[in-house]
């Protein structure tokens, strides 16, 4: 839905003002969004998630190649809560985004 014309033309006007009085503030505001601000969030979540699933199974591989019960049992950890608690997270967050009949 667009504005009506009048606030559309005071806006226009805001807006050559700023870039006469700051050309340099003009211009960061003018600049595309860096990548990762263009992805959903959901697909942000779910690039965090797999991160961290893999953060998890290295810390198993290395445990496992030096021996260590306690990297073993926290990549363990790290591959089966961390992923549990996104998911966890997000369906909160999508019950509270969604409104109540």
């Amino acid at each position: 839905m667009g504005l009506p014309e009048d606030e559309q033309r005071e806006l226009d006007a805001i807006e050559q003002r700023l870039a006469e009085d700051d050309p340099k503030f003009a211009a960061k505001l003018v600049k595309t969004p860096p990548p990762h601000h263009r992805l959903r969030p959901g697909v942000l979540r779910l690039i965090g998630l797999l991160l961290i699933y893999v953060v998890g199974l290295v810390l198993v591989i290395t445990g496992v190649s030096l021996s260590s019960i306690v990297l073993i049992a926290l990549g363990a950890a790290v591959t089966a809560f961390s992923p549990v608690a996104i998911v966890v997270q997000t369906w909160r967050t999508r019950e509270k985004d969604e409104p109540s009949d």
